[in-house]
């Protein structure tokens, strides 16, 4: 009797301490591949649309969001996605100026479930909300009409593309390369609209990669700024917000889907073609007009000297 009774509460306590395991520990996370406290990762809840400025609370140790105009080159790019009422945030990393269609990078949580690409197949819909035109800031924010082009809501491949028209010709920050080196602990720009409030910029720093998940400390996103991007000092698209360890404080670490996985999307979905603009790696370069040094082009631009010109003339 005895003999059974020692068995009875060695299973007992067996169990109490799995039980007590099960609600601290997150067994094997997939993409982190290991046992994490469950705290570890919190994905940011969606922020609905409605009175975006009450949305979030501020304190003293809250994030500084940064809207001086030495940003605007980043701020400019990134812009609010509005879906069925609720909201995330988003970057221009492309345009095609001869059909006239920006392409917006996002994460792919906005949605349920996953989408893929199909070119003749309806189009979910979305808007697209910008501050800016450029370095020209507005007086309002100006909405646009979006054709949701596909998403995954797959853990670690939290990513979506959607496309719009805009009415000026915007600035973009292309995708880099998946074998891009970001070096350990350096500053990047982390953009996305709090709360569904006006874009704004953190400063955050690069800590490492965790299997597919990039990690970022200081000024950990909060809910809204799911989508946002990751740029660099050089104007490199390398990160997609999609979660964080504290959503109220700012004081956790940050994740971010990493190229490799953008990669992965957007080849499996039709859309490697936009991959390609990141292979220049040259861009941080200024190109000058070799026949008047005063002149600077865009970064994919290519200049030709007169004299070239004039001599495939002589023959044409």
């Amino acid at each position: 009797m005895k003999r059974i009774s020692k068995s009875i509460l060695i299973a007992i306590t067996f169990i109490l301490v799995l039980t007590s395991i099960n609600f601290n520990i997150r067994y094997n996370d997939p993409i982190i591949k290991k046992w994490a406290p469950k705290n570890d990762v919190a994905e940011m809840p969606i922020v609905q649309d409605t009175r975006p400025q009450k949305t979030l609370q501020s304190s003293v140790t809250s994030p500084i969001e940064q809207r001086d105009s030495k940003y605007i080159e980043f701020l400019s790019a990134s812009v609010k996605i509005s879906v069925n009422g609720s909201s995330g945030s988003g970057t221009i990393c492309y345009y095609d100026a001869e059909e006239n269609w920006a392409y917006v990078i996002s994460c792919g949580h906005l949605w349920d479930g996953n989408k893929s690409y199909s070119k003749n197949g309806p189009k979910q819909k979305a808007k697209i909300v910008t501050w800016y035109h450029n370095n020209k800031k507005l007086d309002d924010p100006k909405q646009y009409d979006a054709e949701v082009l596909f998403y995954s809501n797959t853990r670690g491949f939290d990513c979506s593309c959607l496309r719009f028209r805009p009415d000026w010709k915007p600035n973009y920050f292309p995708i880099a390369k998946t074998d891009y080196i970001i070096e350990k602990s350096s500053i990047l720009n982390s953009l996305g609209c709090d709360g569904g409030s006006e874009v704004a910029r953190y400063e955050v720093q690069f800590s490492e990669y965790r299997g597919l998940d990039l990690i970022t400390n200081k000024n950990s996103p909060r809910p809204g700024r799911s989508g946002g991007g990751l740029i660099t000092d050089a104007g490199w698209y390398v990160g997609i917000c999609w979660g964080t360890s504290d959503t109220t404080s700012g004081n956790g670490i940050g994740y971010f889907t990493s190229l490799k996985s953008i990669h992965e999307i957007f080849t499996k979905n039709g859309h490697e073609w936009l991959l390609k603009l990141g292979e220049f790696s040259g861009r941080s370069i200024p190109i000058y007009d070799w026949e008047n040094p005063k002149n600077k082009f865009e970064w994919d631009f290519i200049p030709v000297p007169t004299g070239i010109k004039s001599y495939f003339s002589f023959f044409f």
